[in-house]
């Protein structure tokens, strides 16, 4: 499957997973949607471990949606960067997507660059955030794997009521700010990944300031 359709999937199924999958063919929790406009506090990201955030995030989004936000772009542009970013280290993404190329910017180009990224990143989950209509998949989040002291990866099982199973995988390492994700894969295909490809390619044709801009 070519990787531009793996990120769209994975930002796809990331906006329409159930917050929490009980046991298999139980019903999901019925939780009734917040007023237009109110978002419950973020959570605490130091006591709260990886899976709880997940769950949290997803929760977030199929909430957002039940409001039916989606279609106010500036209401969805706010939502995204204010109740979703604060999950995400894209310090640390932007590292590992832009290797030496970000190794060699100065700070305020490095914050360019970060903004760059988020961009890209919730405006490919924004267009995405409508794409299945209900019924939602069903979701099977598996138990945590440590990957050393301070990384975590949360795997979740999707089954669609079309199509076939997906598995994916988010990544969490802890940071002086607590857990935060860095990178998400679909059936294996890293997110981050694809953005270094894309950043890459872009530097060849275009020259490194199509990415500063």
């Amino acid at each position: 499957m070519p990787m531009k359709r793996s990120l769209i999937l994975i930002t796809s199924l990331i906006a329409l997973t159930p917050a929490v999958q009980a046991a298999p063919g139980a019903p999901a929790a019925d939780l009734p949607p917040a007023p237009p406009g109110y978002y419950r506090p973020l959570p605490d990201y130091r006591q709260n471990n990886p899976a709880q955030l997940l769950e949290d995030g997803i929760a977030r989004l199929q909430m957002f949606v039940a409001q039916k936000g989606l279609k106010d772009p500036q209401v969805l542009t706010a939502f995204l960067n204010e109740q979703i970013a604060p999950f995400f280290d894209f310090d640390r993404m932007a590292r590992l997507v832009g290797g030496r190329f970000y190794a060699q910017l100065d700070e305020t180009d490095k914050a360019r660059f970060r903004r760059r990224l988020s961009n890209m990143f919730f405006s490919a989950l924004s267009r995405n955030l409508g794409a299945y209509a209900d019924p939602q998949p069903r979701i099977d989040f598996l138990p945590p794997r440590r990957r050393g002291q301070d990384e975590v990866e949360v795997a979740a099982r999707v089954l669609p009521w079309r199509g076939y199973p997906v598995r994916l995988v988010f990544r969490f390492a802890r940071t002086p700010d607590g857990w935060k994700i860095y990178d998400a894969s679909y059936n294996g295909q890293s997110a981050v990944l694809y953005y270094r490809r894309y950043v890459m390619q872009q530097i060849r044709r275009y020259g490194p300031q199509i990415l500063l801009d």
